[in-house]
Formats: C-alpha cells, structure tokens, sequence
C-alpha cells in the first residue's frame, strides 16, 4: 500500500495546524492572565482567548481517531494478510503503524500542552483543579463526538451555533451515546494526566522546573 503523499502532507498539515491553535491560544492566555495590571481589555482578551481555545482544544485529542482510516486501509487492501503471504510488505506495514502512532502521538502531546498553561492560572488562584476537569474533558469528548461523527469544524459554533446547539440536545436525549462520551472524556483525563506527569518528568531531566499541574 503506497500512500499519495500530496494528499498525506495536505491532510497531516491541516490537522496538525489545528491541534497547535490552542496550545498558542493557552499561551497566549497565561501571558495575559500573568500580568501584574490586568485592565479591561486584558481581562476581555482572557475572555476571547479563552473561548477560542476551548472550541479549538479538541483537534487535538481528534487526531487518535485518524487511527479508524488506518483500520480502513489495513482491512480494504488487505494488507495484514498479504503481509502473511509476502514478509516482504513488513517495511510498508511498519512505515504505515509508525505514520499513524507519530500523528497520534503528536495530538496527545499537543493536547496536554494545550490544557497545562490553563492549569497553571487555575492554580494560581488557589481553585481546585478537578473542578475544571470535569466539564473540560466533558467538553472536549463532546467536540471529538461532534468533529468525528458529526462533522462539524470549531468555528461552525460560531458560525452556525443553533445548528451545534441542536445536536448536543439530540446527544443528550440518547442515554447510550451520552454514555460513551463521559467515558471517552475520562479516558482523555486519565491520558492527560499521564502526559502532564511524563512531561513534568522531562522538564526535571533536562533541569527545567515542573509545572506540577496535574488536574
């Protein structure tokens, strides 16, 4: 299986140009929020700021469910079963795993640098930061939901909010689906927490100061 690599580079610079918009938003966030004079118009920027990146922050964790067009191409092409008859297709096997583990990778990665300058302010503020988990991974399992199924983009809650709003409602009303999105959103909670700990791990081995902002 040889992939169009036009298309590929296209479709991974897309996707990976949406997961780092908010990790800039949240530094742009913490860097307002850090001002020692806030005035109206810092705290109006917070606000705005603020609101971008919590539309934006489910691109990231949306890049492990490219994992399904991996599943597609394997079964489609039959790739695992030529590979069976054929050892040599183990270099295209491994070169296809390795793509989709590094794609998903970085939108893990980006997911907790995205959410680690938030926890920062959070903290500073003497606020208990599960209290931002619950309806932060809530949240951001529900965009997943909406990106992934529904098709919709981030910026259609604002440009078509009725639209967004009436599929939450309809998410609500199905017991089931809802279901599945708490348990998707503690699955993202879990994993961030894991990659808030390995990066603060990181920090200490090349002798930076941890964050210490594990929600």
């Amino acid at each position: 299986m040889i992939m169009n690599i036009d298309r590929v580079f296209w479709w991974v610079s897309w996707n990976i140009f949406l997961a780092v918009i908010p990790v800039l938003l949240a530094q742009a966030v913490y860097r307002i929020a850090t001002l020692k004079d806030r005035n109206l118009s810092a705290r109006l920027g917070i606000f705005i700021l603020g609101f971008l990146w919590l539309i934006f922050l489910p691109n990231t964790c949306y890049l492990i469910t490219e994992w399904r067009h991996f599943l597609h191409t394997v079964d489609s092409s039959n790739m695992y079963m030529r590979f069976q008859q054929n050892p040599s297709l183990l270099p295209n096997l491994m070169l296809y795993t390795g793509f989709y583990t590094c794609f998903s990778a970085a939108g893990m990665l980006t997911f907790a640098l995205a959410i680690r300058p938030i926890a920062k302010i959070i903290k500073s503020t003497g606020a208990k930061l599960w209290v931002l988990g619950i309806p932060l991974f809530l949240l951001t399992s529900l965009g997943v939901y909406l990106g992934l199924i529904l098709r919709y983009n981030s910026w259609d809650l604002i440009t078509q909010p009725q639209q967004v709003l009436n599929s939450i409602t309809v998410v609500l009303s199905r017991p089931r689906l809802a279901a599945t999105i708490v348990g998707f959103s503690a699955f993202l909670w879990l994993a961030y927490i894991a990659l808030d700990i390995w990066i603060d791990g990181l920090l200490v081995r090349v002798k930076l100061e941890p964050s210490n902002s594990v929600i």
